[in-house]
């Protein structure tokens, strides 16, 4: 019955009004009698003793301000005396709307300043585009989205450019923040990279057809055993690729003196080892397509020997390359053992990457990837102490013959 009465309240029935607040004022000896003029509710608390004031008039505004009766927008109480004529007080007080709670809502939401919640004059601005971490969230995130417009006019080898390029960037900027060469040059990076792919590879493809190395490829495909295989993919996969890699950091930097410490020769011949991971990322995508038209693939296999060849042996070449640039950077400094530093830098990375290819199909594969990574930031973590062994050596080759002369 109480709810009844509630809802009554609520549209603004005095009666109902009237009944609800004689329920509290009841025990107290208090009647209520309740009417409504012009929307302002009377109420008239009548008892034998003066109704309190204060409480009284606290619990009415409380219940009416919950309630929040229809029509009514000014409340007037009079206390009274039941041996009175007139009321011994009085009070009146405007009944204050709630907003329901889509209008509070929306309320809020306008207190808000467009141009605080969306800052669009800062991206306007120049200032946030001189920010080289703004640049590079916008051409990782954008570049893809940039092949997906043009792809449908590209083929499939230009496709795969792409986005070996794309991969590539990726493990420039982790390979520069590592390694962080003594200078950077986007000229030279870009010789070292363009030269790579588009002169090294095809004279690596040229040389290929020379009969020893004719022979030592052959051996990488044959079934006479874990030996041939392995020499054939260190003496002649791995040498000839690492050489490939190194060329452009020693004809555009070692030769022409640029070169005078170990991390910047390695990081241009990571740079170098990306631009062959490109090309080299192209031409396989093609053969992984024409496996997977054949049927001699399944589509997981596809996308699996594509995120390999775009994403790890990217890192795996550069890294490779790096070190091959960093012993270049090393024979700079000491340039009395110039070749023997550059044939260990050559042969070191032969042999891993000879090795990689004989085990790539298990687990000591992965092994051998994960050692040279950890052994390429050794190198570099203890770069500091090796230029000082080399100019060390190399003063005292230059102080030897006074030496000999002086006994």
């Amino acid at each position: 019955m109480t709810n009844d009465y509630l809802q009554f309240a609520k549209q603004g029935d005095m009666n109902a009004i009237a009944s609800l607040m004689s329920l509290y004022f009841q025990p107290q000896g208090i009647t209520v009698k309740a009417s409504i003029k012009n929307s302002c509710l009377q109420l008239m608390l009548e008892s034998e003793q003066v109704p309190d004031k204060p409480s009284s008039v606290a619990f009415i505004r409380q219940e009416l301000s919950t309630w929040q009766p229809a029509l009514i927008t000014n409340v007037r109480i009079y206390g009274l005396r039941t041996d009175q004529s007139f009321p011994d007080w009085e009070e009146t007080f405007s009944l204050i709307r709630q907003q329901s709670e889509t209008a509070t809502f929306l309320a809020a939401l306008r207190t808000f300043k467009f141009a605080s919640v969306v800052p669009y004059q800062d991206v306007f601005s120049a200032e946030l585009y001189s920010n080289n971490t703004v640049k590079l969230l916008l051409f990782f995130g954008l570049f893809p989205l940039g092949i997906g417009l043009i792809a449908n006019s590209s083929n499939l080898e230009q496709t795969a450019w792409l986005l070996g390029i794309y991969y590539a960037s990726i493990w420039g900027v982790v390979l520069y923040n590592l390694i962080k060469p003594a200078w950077f040059s986007w000229r030279e990076t870009l010789k070292c990279i363009v030269f790579t792919a588009i002169v090294g590879i095809p004279l690596l493809l040229l040389i290929q057809q020379f009969p020893l190395f004719q022979l030592l490829y052959a051996a990488t495909e044959s079934n006479l055993g874990l030996i041939p295989q392995l020499i054939g993919f260190i003496f002649g996969v791995g040498v000839l690729e690492e050489i490939c890699k190194a060329l452009p950091v020693y004809l555009f930097l070692l030769r022409p003196r640029k070169l005078n410490e170990p991390l910047t020769g390695a990081f241009y011949g990571a740079m170098s080892g990306l631009g062959f991971a490109i090309a080299e990322g192209g031409s396989y995508s093609l053969l992984y397509a024409f496996n997977l038209v054949r049927g001699q693939s399944g589509f997981g296999t596809y996308i699996l020997v594509n995120t390999i060849r775009f994403v790890s042996l990217p890192l795996f070449h550069a890294i490779l390359a790096g070190i091959v640039g960093y012993f270049l950077g090393l024979a700079a400094i000491n340039r009395s053992r110039q070749l023997p530093i550059m044939f260990i830098g050559v042969a070191l990375a032969a042999v891993l990457h000879g090795s990689y290819n004989t085990f790539s199909d298990g687990i000591l594969g992965l092994v051998i990837i994960s050692f040279t990574i950890l052994l390429f930031v050794a190198y570099l973590r203890r770069s500091q102490q090796m230029v000082t062994e080399m100019q060390q050596a190399e003063l005292e080759r230059l102080t030897l013959p006074q030496d000999k002369s002086e006994n």
